[in-house]
């Protein structure tokens, strides 16, 4: 939380093994000890942290699941932790290389599984490609970070109903 918090509010490059072990109240040795590649180690274990301890909806449709989790990344996400992270992700090959095999890889594997559960309800006829999964995180991403706009409500209801609906042919409910 403390390396989190501080890569927030500094980014990444400037947040310091030094200043996240200060912050968290211990030594510096202590945080070497149980993540030998300081920063990288400890940014990936929180990642892996916080999307263990995210539950995957279940409301009886793909819309509800799809807005649901939606909402749940509004509570969740730090626009500056993010830009820090992303910054990153250009400058540190083995960086990149864990946060897609941890963070993009289960982002994705949640949205199968609520591709699957509208499979096997009859919502939908066929599970997309695994483009799908990256859409929504494209546009979060756009609005938050480039854009600076707010996530709404508005606006997850719009993304779930004209653009990640229809392209699994799902016509979203009249009226909205």
């Amino acid at each position: 939380h403390a390396a989190m918090t501080l890569i927030g509010e500094v980014g990444y490059d400037r947040a310091s093994v030094e200043a996240i072990a200060h912050r968290a109240g211990v030594s510096k040795p202590t945080i070497y000890r149980r993540w030998p590649n300081g920063k990288e180690d400890i940014v990936i274990e929180a990642l892996r942290a916080e999307r263990a301890a995210a539950t995957l909806p279940d409301t009886g449709s793909l819309r509800g699941d799809l807005l649901a989790m939606l909402d749940a990344v509004v509570l969740t996400i730090d626009p500056h932790l993010a830009g820090g992270l992303i910054s990153h992700l250009r400058t540190s090959e083995q960086f990149a290389k864990l946060f897609r095999a941890e963070v993009v890889a289960d982002e994705r594997r949640r949205y199968d599984i609520l591709l699957d559960r509208a499979l096997a309800r009859g919502e939908i006829d066929a599970k997309p490609t695994k483009l799908f999964a990256d859409v929504a995180g494209s546009m979060i991403f756009s609005r938050v970070l480039i854009a600076g706009e707010p996530l709404s409500r508005a606006f997850l209801e719009e993304l779930v109903d004209r653009v990640l609906l229809p392209i699994v042919n799902l016509n979203p409910p009249r009226g909205r």
